[in-house]
């Protein structure tokens, strides 16, 4: 049985059609259209009423939300933005399209969150040189209770705003119950084809500060406040009627979407942690994109990706590069050796994820798993 890593599921083009017909019916495709206008509140709803505006991609969200604290605090001139270097290769470039370098900060072993007492340490190794900080919830997955509280401290202390990449974690809760994004500190969500809230593509900042959620509201339309008068010089990164449709609609089965994948998730901790593979901390309320772990050691990981090879099961390793790792991010800097990040990356596994995913097909998985362990 032949298994893909992910199986991509939009919304169908009845769901989403139900939803378009507003956009029809009032000749109005974008530019705020009643499709997003629902979608805004929606969303807020669904987070507990903080700000939210759509945007057309999340790495778009990102370069809009770090564009305004930034601007907000008065550190945009700065030459630095704190990142973590396990991540997407996305964050760090959302930091070079605004004209800043990326800092690469290590990692907790456990959580695989930015490490708070090395960001503490990298902010005041430059300090007066960093414009912002931005975090991650890596692979949508909070960090642990008190950690987010730790970077913030450490960004009041050292003068300089926060601002959160957690692409794929919409819809996910952290150990208290309480669902990600509800914070003063903008989140940045993705809605692409291969997330579990997945829309082709899009994505959404949010940001319980109304002053903040207006410039940013003014940012990804250009810089437009009241009416057609641009108060700043912004970029164009609207999500148009269509996707916000199709957003709508995603939201109607999207409980019984992160349900499913949390089942998953669960079958594949409860397999394979004898083995010796480990689970990120916190993950139980994550949104499992993908089914991610580590693997006991890198020819472990090695073999098991080598025998999903040999079967046609999907089994693949993020972030077996690091950011600080890839040509465009190479010249640095670097905050410490990153040896947490670059050992996670050597033992970094991917297991495949779907809405639809059967336990016929979990079963394969693990067998393949299985079958790479006995390789070494």
């Amino acid at each position: 049985m032949r298994v893909p890593f992910l199986r991509p599921q939009l919304p169908s083009l009845e769901a989403l059609g139900a939803y378009y017909r507003l956009a029809e019916e009032a000749r109005f495709f974008s530019n705020g259209g009643p499709c997003e206008r629902l979608l805004r509140d929606r969303l807020s709803d669904y987070l507990g009423g903080v700000g939210c505006v759509p945007v057309n991609n999340a790495t778009n969200g990102l370069v809009v939300a770090v564009r305004a604290v930034t601007d907000a605090a008065g550190t945009g001139d700065r030459p630095y933005v704190v990142v973590p270097s396990y991540t997407f290769v996305a964050t760090a470039g959302a930091v070079r399209v605004l004209g800043h370098r990326p800092l690469f900060v290590d990692v907790d072993p456990q959580s695989w969150q930015l490490d708070a007492a090395a960001l503490a340490d990298a902010l005041s190794s430059v300090d007066g040189q960093v414009a912002a900080v931005l975090a991650t919830h890596t692979f949508g997955t909070p960090p642990p209770s008190g950690v987010q509280q730790q970077w913030m401290n450490a960004c009041r202390a050292a003068g300089v705003p926060l601002v959160v990449d957690a692409a794929a974690g919409f819809g996910a809760v952290d150990g208290a119950g309480v669902r990600s994004g509800r914070s003063v500190v903008p989140h940045v969500y993705s809605f692409h084809a291969t997330k579990s809230f997945a829309i082709g593509e899009g994505g959404l900042v949010t940001t319980t500060d109304d002053d903040l959620r207006t410039r940013i509201d003014a940012l990804h339309s250009f810089g437009f406040v009241e009416g057609r008068i641009a108060r700043y010089a912004g970029t164009n990164a609207k999500m148009d009627e269509l996707h916000a449709a199709s957003a709508l609609a995603a939201l109607d089965t999207f409980p019984d979407v992160l349900a499913r994948r949390r089942a998953i998730a669960v079958q594949y901790r409860d397999r394979l942690v004898r083995h010796g593979f480990s689970f990120q901390t916190g993950s139980e309320g994550a949104t499992w994109q993908a089914g991610y772990l580590t693997a006991p050691d890198a020819a472990v990981r090695d073999a098991v990706l080598a025998a999903g090879r040999d079967s046609g099961v999907g089994v693949t390793a993020y972030y077996e590069r690091p950011a600080h790792r890839h040509p465009a991010f190479s010249d640095g800097p670097v905050h410490g050796s990153l040896a947490v990040t670059d050992e996670l990356a050597s033992r970094a596994l991917a297991l495949p994820m779907a809405n639809d995913l059967t336990d016929a097909e979990v079963d394969r998985v693990v067998e393949i798993v299985e079958e790479g362990i006995n390789r070494v």
